[in-house]
């Protein structure tokens, strides 16, 4: 696997029936057709907000002094599940 960044999301009428991403990555670049319905996510700070009754989440945790400790929770929005 290859950590990119996404330089840039295009949408193209004709040509695609979903959106195009530009990825930048250290050796190079390649651009994706990304098919419509399928979930494109950011991951980015949130607050406890986000975790109400019935959303979705997803959960890292590690064991310390034989507890497990939640070290960062995911929380999807709008009925959305974290992609995971």
């Amino acid at each position: 696997m290859t950590n990119a960044t996404v330089a840039d999301v295009v949408a193209v009428a004709g040509v695609s029936e979903g959106r195009l991403l530009k990825l930048r990555y250290k050796d190079g670049e390649k651009t994706l057709d990304v098919p419509v319905g399928t979930p494109v996510v950011t991951v980015r700070p949130g607050d406890r907000s986000l975790l109400v009754a019935g959303a979705k989440v997803l959960v890292t945790a590690q064991l310390r002094d034989g507890t497990p400790t939640a070290l960062r929770a995911l929380a999807g929005r709008h009925g959305f599940a974290p992609p995971m």
